[in-house]
């Protein structure tokens, strides 16, 4: 009788652990998606590699801290390419034109409105040239001597901008609750728009613009 008890004992252990190892680890719960703050969603994608550009002009008073803007910016000439490819400054910025590279360079800028040359100067070896970018707009730039060199500059008075991503997306973080008029600026003239939005403290803002 002893030796009977102690094997179904034996077995009842025996069949619990072989249920518990077979068992499946319960599924953990996958952890919440931060949504972003400020402004975000989905832009045009960019067309010859030029990014959808997104601006944000306040209907009211712009707070002083919004209105203090950099004065420079530098876009430099490396492994016969523009660096950075893509610039984004406000309104009034003055741009360097750097060479880095034991290669002669120039700067050829064209306002996309009208296709019209506005700054066209050489770089020699080591040698910088400034423009200052007073009007608003895109801006292609290109070095005569190595066509496969290109950029693009973007000039705004909104204080609140930014280029898009390759695929559209975008976001602006650091946008005050308020009331704005939002601008789509792309390659494609017809696709350009405007709107107002609404910006509300803690909460994200998206925006899909086609």
């Amino acid at each position: 009788m002893k030796r009977t008890t102690r094997f179904a004992l034996g077995l009842s252990a025996a069949v619990l652990f072989s249920s518990c190892a077979d068992a499946e680890p319960e599924a953990q719960a996958p952890e919440p998606v931060a949504t972003p703050e400020g402004v975000f969603g989905q832009a045009p994608a960019a067309m010859g590699g030029i990014p959808s550009v997104i601006t944000l002009e306040p209907l009211g008073p712009v707070p002083s801290s919004e209105q203090d803007v950099p004065t420079e910016a530098l876009m430099d000439q490396l492994a016969l390419a523009f660096s950075p490819a893509h610039l984004l400054v406000r309104q009034g910025t003055t741009v360097r034109f750097q060479n880095s590279e034991v290669v002669a360079h120039n700067v050829h800028v064209s306002a996309m409105a009208g296709d019209s040359t506005v700054f066209n100067e050489d770089t020699l070896l080591g040698q910088f040239t400034s423009f200052r970018f007073d009007v608003e707009g895109g801006y292609d730039v290109k070095c005569d001597v190595h066509p496969g060199m290109t950029a693009f500059i973007f000039v705004t008075s909104a204080p609140h901008a930014v280029l898009a991503g390759i695929e559209g997306g975008f976001e602006l973080p650091d946008v005050p609750a308020g009331e704005y008029s939002l601008e789509l600026w792309t390659v494609e003239e017809a696709a350009r728009s405007e709107q107002v939005i609404v910006v509300t403290d803690g909460e994200g803002t998206e925006v899909t613009l086609r």
